[in-house]
């Protein structure tokens, strides 16, 4: 078991970083692509600026995006053996598909980078770069398909798998059309470019603390292309959230009566906020009478799962209610920050001149990373003990040979360096190029 909890730690831990990574490959060819589209359309030569100092941004994170995605990959298949011998007989189809995804995207990322002003056509430059943004969400979308199936899998004969231990009655397509995939790949989209957006925000509102005068016009160009996206995708995000955590209550019980912190099923479920788990009930808490059946059901008569009806060996840890409640409050402070945005300019009033909300935007950009790592291991988390929901337990899929230790420790050190030595290197692009040598003032 202690072997397990190694291969469990060290796979979270590495597609923590690896989420990190591929939010920013996702988000900000949407950011250079929109930055283009102003500057070709107002002919401004700050949005054109943004767009191409962006790129070199993108062209690294998208080189050590495909490292994490090899390093993550040879995880899989070193620390879960008989997980990736079901997947590759079952559902291996997104994972093909995601590789025409990943050419696409790199094959017009090249032509993107190396194609600035040699079109007579600016928006054929352009049109490169929209590729490369669908080929960056489509690789997102596959991926994502294959973990909808590690919670609702789909596409063999399961109770006879569960019998024999034999696979029979494979449907590699179903894993694509797969009903409870379509909100989670949704979701997780939306909360992509959420977290993305926010980042590069963040950035610019630093930027234009410590910029001088005539580079704040260029900054403040940058942040108003990301806070637009921010607001849409903070507001599909709780949106798709709210359906999301619905879908559980069909699909994964356990996890959702976790999640809600249902011991029994009841009727008129209240909405618990907070809370701490011992003595074999929730103490310290806050209860909003009824809102659970309500959100859930639409009337206060429905009645919610409860953990009671599972076998305790199966029960997810209990601490992904409080990670729900820090996700849920946050984003519900999210979106009330992006109105209060949206209602200063209404009021005619620039809310990217003043320091508190640039200031606010800094700290929105750290909360934005850790909500989107929060959903992501609540979701994978509230999964546990299984690896794929009813069909395969951690346990059951893990490696537990010692040998692999070593080269394990290799992954880690990989991501411990990975990221720290990718800040330094962007600062060297960066530090002797000012804006001034990009763009006429």
């Amino acid at each position: 078991m202690l072997i397990v909890g190694f291969d469990r730690f060290l796979m979270g831990f590495s597609l923590a970083v690896h989420i990190g990574i591929v939010m920013i490959g996702i988000a900000l060819p949407l950011i250079i692509v929109l930055s283009e589209f102003l500057g070709i359309k107002k002919n401004d030569e700050d949005y054109l600026a943004l767009a191409k100092r962006l790129t070199k941004i993108l062209v690294v994170f998208f080189a050590i995006g495909t490292a994490s995605g090899t390093v993550v990959a040879m995880e899989l298949l070193l620390l879960w053996p008989k997980f990736m011998a079901l997947i590759g007989q079952v559902s291996i189809l997104p994972l093909y598909l995601e590789v025409f995804a990943f050419f696409t995207e790199a094959i017009f990322l090249a032509i993107y980078v190396y194609s600035w002003d040699k079109f007579t056509n600016k928006y054929v430059h352009l049109l490169s770069g929209v590729l490369v943004c669908i080929g960056a969400a489509l690789s997102a979308v596959l991926i994502t398909m294959l973990n909808a199936f590690m919670n609702n899998p789909t596409g063999f004969d399961i109770s006879a798998y569960l019998k024999s231990g034999i696979i029979t009655g494979i449907n590699p397509v179903a894993v694509l059309t797969s009903p409870p995939a379509q909100i989670e790949i949704i979701h997780v989209l939306v909360t992509t470019y959420f977290a993305g957006a926010f980042v590069f925000a963040g950035y610019m509102a630093y930027m234009l603390i410590k910029s001088n005068q005539d580079e704040k016009r260029y900054y403040k160009k940058g942040i108003k292309i990301a806070f637009s996206i921010a607001f849409i995708a903070t507001l599909l995000s709780v949106y798709t959230g709210i359906l999301t955590i619905s879908s559980l209550e069909h699909t994964q019980p356990e996890k959702y009566a976790a999640i809600e912190a249902d011991l029994y099923p009841h009727s008129h479920a209240a909405e618990i906020i907070g809370g701490i788990f011992f003595s074999r009930a929730y103490h310290y808490f806050i209860s909003i009478p009824n809102l659970q059946s309500i959100l859930e059901f639409g009337n206060a008569s429905g009645i919610v799962p409860g953990l009671s009806q599972y076998p305790q060996s199966t029960w997810p840890p209990l601490f992904i209610h409080l990670m729900f409640d820090t996700l849920v409050g946050l984003g519900f402070l999210f979106a009330f920050f992006v109105i209060v945005i949206l209602l200063l300019y209404l009021l005619k009033k620039d809310p990217f001149q003043n320091r508190l909300i640039l200031k606010s935007f800094i700290l929105a950009a750290v909360l934005s990373v850790f909500m989107l790592e929060d959903g992501w291991a609540m979701a994978e988390i509230g999964r546990q003990p299984w690896i794929i929901y009813n069909v395969m337990l951690v346990s059951q899929a893990a490696n537990t040979s010692t040998s692999l230790i070593p080269i394990t420790v290799i992954f880690a050190a990989f991501y411990l360096t990975i990221l720290p030595l990718t800040v330094i290197f962007l600062r060297g692009i960066f530090r002797d190029k000012p804006i001034s040598s990009e763009v006429s003032y």
